[in-house]
């Protein structure tokens, strides 16, 4: 990767198409319930109908053998919903939630029974990288890249419904301070840094956090700076 950002995850354009028809959806449903249009509480009733986007997505562009069945796990469970909250079911979360443990166990072991490859719109296999800057981008995916560049200067990381991890180990930073802009949307991230970086963080958080599991340095090192923000996620930073 040269000095200049370099994207190498193109995820795919219809992920997108759902994910802005569910933000469309929600940001509609909210505008007529300001407006009084109608007497029920729209938002409140149909607000699960965004599982269903998000399943539908999931079968149109699976990562693995188990996303099949996880998509019409958020497909049933946003159909459920709504009809519950429209009164026409009445279902007790109390007796059946076990059914989605046993539901994720499968999807586990379809994972692991036949495993799938990556198509570049899925779950990425594990790079390595060796520029001074990254440019990670990930959306309903996830990502897990390793970078040994000899004079490190940061770069920036953007999730959106996915995952990253950033394996920082075997990096140098370039100076005294490098910086890496953080942008993460119901998504978790994961930073792996030396023992000698001192790292310092200025993330805004919202339904979110960030979690420093660093030991600091007995002397002064070089720095770096997280700043971003991070909303329904989290991001970790340990060695």
């Amino acid at each position: 990767m040269s000095a200049r950002f370099r994207h190498r995850h193109h995820p795919h354009a219809g992920h997108r198409i759902f994910f802005g028809l569910a933000v469309i959806g929600i940001g509609v449903l909210a505008l007529l319930d300001n407006l009084n249009v109608f007497d029920t509480r729209l938002l409140r009733s149909f607000w699960p109908l965004a599982l269903v986007l998000w399943g539908m997505s999931r079968l149109a562009w699976p990562r693995h053998r188990g996303s099949g069945l996880f998509g019409l796990i958020l497909i049933g469970t946003g159909l459920v919903l709504t009809a519950q909250n429209l009164g026409y079911v009445h279902f007790h979360w109390r007796d059946w939630w076990p059914v989605f443990i046993i539901l994720a166990g499968l999807s586990i072991l379809m994972r692991g029974a036949f495993p799938g490859r990556s198509d570049g719109h899925g779950i990425q296999a594990s790079t390595t990288e060796h520029g001074e800057l990254v440019d990670i981008s990930a959306s309903f995916s996830a990502v897990s890249q390793r970078n040994d560049a000899g004079a490190f200067k940061g770069g920036r990381i953007t999730s959106t419904f996915g995952g990253v991890e950033l394996d920082l180990t075997q990096a140098t930073l370039a100076g005294s301070e490098a910086r890496l802009d953080i942008s993460a949307r119901f998504s978790g991230i994961e930073l792996r840094v030396p023992r000698d970086w001192q790292i310092v963080i200025e993330v805004a958080s919202t339904f979110g956090g960030v979690e420093d599991k660093t030991v600091p340095p007995m002397s002064a090192g070089p720095r770096l700076v997280l700043r971003g923000d991070v909303m329904f996620g989290g991001i970790e930073v340990k060695h």
